[in-house]
């Protein structure tokens, strides 16, 4: 690869990765206090019920694509038309498939679990956001080709503010469940609409079967991984609620909304990584170094999040009026959060895989953690409710170093010495957050000691620690400003 190229992958990731990141940060801001609202605003019923619904409409989209979009982006060279129309009309004949078979069974789940009109309406919502977001596949492909992610990281950021605005706005007004699918429907169209102005493409209809098979053949490994995954989290999540009911599983949707904020910091770097190292993955060295860089970044912002959220959360609820609902959730957060942690670092590592075309490492360890999953969700969730099913999420999320030896192995990295002053740094935060607990103090003053003490521990460590690591990121902000004057 020639050393002009890697230079403009360098300032295309870097800029990818900024503009993610500021993505994700006001796409949480707004998730936040949107859902945060919800949860007051909303009893544990209606939140579940909306999870439950979502898992299920979700599956759709693992029979929409096939893994198309993957290979397009994954191929080394530029999408001709031909791909593109014929991976636009593949999916778009699955998708109506899909949709007239939630049309076919829908009336039968509703009549046997009495369903009614707010759930039809949810039901109904999400299925046209899954029609919406098919639409916008391959302007988004393009786009993640060229590393253009401030374009769809805007995108986001609307749509994001457009749901929680309408949803908490008519929750407010007494619509209850309705507020989930009328916030759904305004979402969905007003982001294909800006999608479309701003990333229009040469839409058609066409099919080559000599493409189509071009597709399938990196397309239907990578999406059997996929499908694996739906099968690992989505289904066993349906089975879940059908366990341990609406009201249960609105706990656990709760449980996990903390612990999922600091992730999208991963999800943003994994976005822009898959794309650059498919480009990089002949340059082994290159590629190591990356991968390393992006895990050790991941951890030091997702771990002190995770735990910053874990600590403060007992100190909210009991400030905040009507959220002692919430407070039999903890424990599961928790539990999520310690399988957050975890799965911040192994995650990175699967893509990489999948990113360099070993996806039959990935597919066999999908295997090995949903057969975890369907032995230990069903037992532990009938033995001990929602804390069973968030003890059985971390008992397979542990089985995940499995993939650190594998890393090794492949790439040559040592995980744990990669990640291991953010985690000590982290562990320093609990133990000074469980000393403060002991303190006759307010909540309101334990959230303000907590996050003071915690941030001034964590940002000394690594000052000491990993200075040299924290400045190449500034480094690099300096070099890619230099490159663009």
């Amino acid at each position: 690869m020639e050393i002009q190229e890697v230079e403009n992958i360098k300032i295309k990731t870097t800029i990818s990765i900024i503009f993610l990141t500021i993505r994700n940060f006001g796409i949480q801001a707004v998730s936040m206090l949107g859902f945060f609202i919800l949860t007051i605003l909303l009893g544990t019923g209606e939140i579940g019920l909306f999870a439950i619904v979502a898992e299920s409409v979700s599956i759709l989209g693992y029979f929409s694509d096939v893994g198309l979009a993957p290979t397009l982006i994954q191929q080394k060279h530029l999408p001709t038309i031909k791909q593109l129309r014929t991976s636009f009309f593949i999916q778009q004949v699955l998708v109506i498939i899909a949709l007239i078979v939630v049309a076919i069974i829908y009336p039968k789940i509703s009549l046997s679990r009495s369903y009614g009109s707010k759930e039809m309406w949810i039901t109904i919502s999400l299925c046209f956001s899954f029609l919406a977001a098919s639409l916008k596949t391959v302007p988004s492909i393009l786009l993640e080709r060229e590393l253009n992610f401030k374009l769809l990281s805007t995108i986001d950021i609307i749509e994001n503010l457009v749901f929680y605005i309408v949803a908490v706005t008519f929750a407010f007004m007494g619509f209850g469940g309705y507020s989930y699918a009328i916030a759904t429907f305004c979402r969905s169209i007003l982001g294909l609409i800006i999608i479309y102005y701003r990333a229009p493409w040469s839409i058609g209809i066409y099919f080559s079967l000599d493409t189509a098979k071009e597709l399938f053949k990196y397309g239907i490994p990578f999406q059997l991984n996929s499908f694996i995954a739906m099968a690992k989290d989505r289904l066993s999540n349906l089975l879940v609620a059908g366990i341990i009911g609406r009201d249960s599983f609105g706990l656990l949707a709760w449980s996990q909304k903390g612990p999922r904020i600091p992730l999208n910091f991963m999800d943003a770097i994994m976005k822009v990584t898959f794309p650059t190292f498919a480009r990089i993955q002949d340059e082994p060295e290159l590629l190591k170094k990356s991968l390393s860089r992006s895990i050790f970044f991941i951890a030091v912002v997702v771990f002190p999040a995770l735990a910053g959220i874990s600590v403060i959360a007992p100190d909210l609820i009991s400030i905040i009026p009507k959220y002692s609902k919430w407070a039999p959730a903890i424990l599961p957060m928790y539990l999520f959060a310690i399988n957050a942690a975890i799965a911040a670092v192994t995650t990175p590592l699967t893509n990489a895989f999948n990113a360099v075309g070993k996806i039959t490492i990935t597919t066999r360890l999908m295997i090995m953690w949903t057969v975890l999953t369907w032995i230990f969700f069903p037992i532990l969730s009938k033995q001990y409710g929602y804390i069973g099913t968030a003890t059985a999420n971390l008992i397979v999320g542990l089985s995940s170093f499995i993939v650190w030896l594998i890393a090794r192995d492949i790439f040559g990295i040592n995980v744990l010495k990669t990640i291991i002053h953010p985690l000590i740094a982290t562990l320093l935060i609990v133990i000074s957050a469980l000393a403060i607990d002991m303190l006759e103090v307010s909540h309101l003053n334990s959230i303000f000691i907590k996050i003071f003490i915690g941030t001034f521990i964590y940002i000394s460590y690594q000052y000491r620690f990993t200075f040299n690591e924290i400045t190449w990121f500034y480094k690099q902000l300096k070099w890619l400003k230099v490159k663009k004057s």
